[in-house]
């Protein structure tokens, strides 16, 4: 067994903690001084007494470093803990409790006046000392992340940040101008990252369009003098809610419309009942109604026998109960559980791609259809129902493959954002740490 002695300095030694000692030392780049976080963030406890006919807005802290949010605003009647605190935009906010797991950011404009109890602190930030966006962006590195756990203590679940500790952890503190330059950096990346981001919405936007042009879609409305009033698709610039403009209109298109169960059959999954166990056949799955399934074994031997709840490869896998929609093409068979249905197209009739793209297309408008109250849910009937717009196999397959070519795109898009993202904090990290 090897050992080795870590040696820390005298001067270092802000606390005897051990393992906060430990945790605190890292790798950096020698090039920038260590600061200690106290010397840049100053406690901020204006306090205010909440009154009961006085509107206040609170705010939540997100896990992870997703920001500080307005929570909602509420009279002080309907505020128990009576003695709280002021924070203003531009200050550093951090949870006691949640600060391990990067519950902190900066206060926006949105949530300037806002109070907050005691289990959260607020910071003024000395600007002529870092950054107030390069602070942001230490945050969410997960060094920092690891310098707020080694400042908690307290039983599992329950651990709150120790003020002191965190106040005299150091982190590398690049000059100001160089601390500007690193964000600008980051920022140039995340900047393409968003735009990138703008650009799958737009193309998002345009199949939808596409769609409609090439199905013809159009909206027939009675009047109250009886006559019919015809409203091409370009001029639905307010909503793609279909569905809803069929309340009170005709949904009318170039092409016939069929029910759904006149094009493909559906099948519904459901939880097997009987208590029998049985292992569920060599090469098979069970997708759905994962509360129905013990060490991978399924109820019911009968519910596999009969096959009726068996899909197969190439169907279209649609989530009926709860998350409502997201159709998929299955990979291979599975057995069906509660919650999820398989639309199987007849294939003389409908493309499975060209099938996929209209549930896409409407997919809000299908999800308004579930009924429930714990768990909303759309029954077989509604699927049944659902009013398609069916043109010829060989239009049906020019739609596929120019939306097919969109989605290529917009997939491509979206990794490239990914990758920009990752890429920006990976090369922070590398600036600061030494490492990603």
């Amino acid at each position: 067994m090897s050992v080795s002695l870590q040696y820390i300095r005298f001067q270092d030694c802000t606390n005897w903690s051990v393992a906060h000692l430990l945790e605190s030392q890292f790798n950096y780049n020698q090039d920038y001084e260590l600061v200690r976080i106290g010397d840049f963030l100053t406690r901020n406890k204006t306090q205010i007494i909440v009154q009961d006919d006085v509107e206040y807005k609170r705010v939540t802290i997100k896990l992870y470093n997703k920001g500080i949010v307005l929570r909602d605003k509420v009279y002080g009647k309907n505020i128990g803990t009576k003695k709280q605190y002021l924070i203003k935009e531009g200050q550093f906010l951090l949870s006691k409790i949640d600060a391990r797991n990067g519950a902190f950011g900066l206060a926006t404009k949105e949530v300037d006046g806002a109070i907050i109890t005691a289990d959260f602190f607020a910071y003024d930030i000395d600007t002529t000392k870092i950054e107030p966006l390069f602070l942001v962006l230490i945050t969410t590195t997960k060094k920092f992340m690891q310098f707020a756990q080694s400042a908690s203590s307290g039983t599992t679940g329950r651990q709150r940040i120790d003020e002191k500790k965190f106040l005299d952890v150091k982190i590398p503190l690049p000059p100001l101008e160089k601390q500007k330059e690193i964000v600008s950096d980051y920022q140039s990346k995340i900047d393409l990252a968003n735009q990138q981001d703008m650009e799958v919405e737009e193309k998002e936007k345009e199949i939808k369009e596409y769609l409609y042009e090439q199905l013809g879609i159009e909206i027939s409305t009675i009047l109250e003098n009886n006559v019919f009033k015809l409203i091409n698709f370009s001029y639905l610039k307010t909503s793609w809610s279909v569905y809803d403009l069929m309340e009170s209109n005709t949904l009318k298109s170039k092409y016939s419309f069929k029910n759904l169960k006149d094009i493909a059959n559906i099948i519904m999954g459901n939880s097997p009942k009987s208590s029998e166990l049985c292992n569920t056949p060599k090469g098979y799955q069970f997708i759905g109604g994962a509360s129905d399934i013990k060490n991978k074994k399924i109820i019911s031997r009968r519910y596999i026998e009969s096959n009726s709840k068996l899909s197969q490869k190439g169907d279209i896998l649609y989530l009926v109960r709860a998350t409502i929609g997201k159709p998929f093409i299955l990979d291979k068979a599975y057995y069906l559980g509660r919650g999820v249905s398989v639309i199987r197209v007849h294939q003389d009739i409908v493309l499975v791609n060209y099938l996929i793209n209209i549930l896409e297309l409407f997919e809000e408008n299908i999800v308004s259809l579930g009924r429930g109250s714990t768990f909303k849910q759309i029954s077989k009937p509604d699927l049944e129902n659902l009013k398609i717009p069916l043109p010829p196999i060989d239009i049906q397959n020019k739609i596929v493959t120019h939306i097919q070519k969109i989605k290529d795109e917009i997939e491509t898009l979206k990794e490239q954002a990914k990758q920009n993202r990752t890429l920006a904090l990976q090369k922070f990290e590398r600036e600061i740490f030494n490492e990603a």
